[in-house]
């Protein structure tokens, strides 16, 4: 068991399979009542460009606790008959460290996601630039604003370096980041599900 000094938040995402609109309001519903949050997430490019999720918050102070509760709600998503074909598990970039001996079977990675009003070109652009993708939660209604995902393998320094110049370029090209948060994934069981959505 993998346990911890302190306890701390793990966000689990379940991905499910195309999400047609005649079911929308029965994932909605379902999410709710497992005390989460559905979201419609619509890559701009990549294999699989629309990402239906479950997405849930849970403290603990090990590890086990948390890949359990996923299983359960996975089950719970199955039995509505939404089929998870992926788990992701995060935490806040800046606990990384308690995750950095660990021995995983997937590869862990650093995210930043920064929530933007849509400009067309200079988002693109920038984009492009730094390797980021963009997404919209179709389930907000909220049109304007896009998703900025810039996503990092290597070390936490790099990663940090990546998000300055991002933020950087934004501020210059005066596109306002409204919300950012920055997370440390430590298990993603499907992680082919992302083919195509980071620029080459």
């Amino acid at each position: 068991m993998i346990q911890m000094a302190k306890t701390i938040p793990f966000e689990i995402h379940l991905t499910i399979g195309t999400l047609h609109t005649i079911d929308e309001a029965a994932f909605i519903d379902c999410c709710k009542a497992l005390g989460a949050k559905p979201l419609l997430i619509e890559l701009s490019r990549g294999t699989y460009q629309q990402q239906p999720m479950l997405s849930i918050v849970i403290y603990a102070n090990n590890f086990e606790t948390v890949l359990s509760k996923a299983n359960e709600l996975s089950r719970s998503l199955k039995d509505a008959n939404f089929n998870a074909k992926r788990l992701k598990i995060e935490v806040p970039a800046f606990h990384s460290e308690l995750f950095s001996e660990w021995e995983s079977a997937f590869d862990q990675y650093f995210e930043w996601h920064g929530k933007i009003n849509y400009a067309g070109q200079k988002i693109d652009t920038l984009c492009q630039k730094h390797k980021v993708h963009l997404s919209v939660n179709s389930l907000k209604g909220a049109k304007e604003f896009r998703f900025i995902t810039l996503r990092e393998y290597g070390s936490k320094a790099l990663f940090e370096n990546r998000v300055k110049g991002l933020l950087h370029d934004a501020q210059y090209e005066n596109l306002l980041v409204h919300k950012q948060q920055a997370e440390y994934c430590i298990y993603d069981n499907n992680s082919y599900l992302d083919e195509g959505w980071l620029p080459q």
